[in-house]
């Protein structure tokens, strides 16, 4: 699979319930179709929609979740520019 690079500005305006992205350790997910089987609820996610969710998911999640079901909504990654740095406990996965 071929991925696109995202500016924070692409990302930013994919905040809404049906059209839902996120940004976890410089990876780009588009979380839409996953948001009504989370299992923390949609509101929750929603705080960190068109965002950098990296700390806020590494608080609640397991590192292996990326792994396990991370793929299936990784869209690109982020631009080098944006000043967001990766964090190493996700790294594996890319």
């Amino acid at each position: 699979m071929k991925y696109t690079i995202y500016t924070l500005d692409d990302i930013s305006i994919h905040n809404k319930k049906d059209d839902c992205w996120i940004i976890i350790s410089n990876g780009v997910y588009d979380i839409t179709e996953f948001l009504p089987i989370h299992p923390g609820g949609i509101s929750i996610v929603m705080m960190v929609a068109g965002k950098d969710a990296t700390d806020y998911f590494n608080e609640l999640h397991r590192p292996e979740i990326l792994k396990e079901i991370g793929n299936n909504y990784l869209i690109g990654f982020l631009d080098n520019e944006s000043g967001i740095t990766v964090k190493p406990n996700n790294l594996s996965r890319l």
